[in-house]
């Protein structure tokens, strides 16, 4: 059952970079404690795999996950695309693509060399 839909407003252009967060979502951000950034990576981490997979099923399947936990509300599929960009430069992930545009950007887990 899908609990409800998210809608983009007119001008908005799939092909753009990721907008800013919004005011609203800053506030949402500003709640949020270590633990809360850990527990958000974490999730966002188990839904990458070996293969390569887009950002946006990343977010999207990991804002599903959360949200049917009733966790961390008003954060917007932004935030979490900025905690993936954060983990490819730790090293976390491997990133190919734009991560600056969730949907031309994909991510996996660390291939180990053979």
């Amino acid at each position: 059952m899908i609990k409800s839909v998210h809608q983009y407003p007119e001008d908005y252009d799939p092909h753009a970079d990721n907008p800013p967060l919004t005011a609203a979502q800053q506030e949402a951000v500003s709640r949020l404690t270590e633990a809360d950034l850990h527990a958000i990576d974490a999730a966002t981490i188990a839904n990458i795999v070996d293969n390569w997979r887009k950002v946006a099923r990343v977010v999207g399947t990991t804002i599903i996950g959360l949200a049917d936990q009733s966790l961390y509300p008003g954060l917007g599929d932004v935030f979490y695309a900025q905690r993936i960009r954060l983990m490819v430069e730790k090293g976390l992930v491997e990133a190919v693509g734009d991560l600056k545009r969730m949907g031309y950007s994909e991510v996996r887990l660390p291939q180990r060399a053979s």
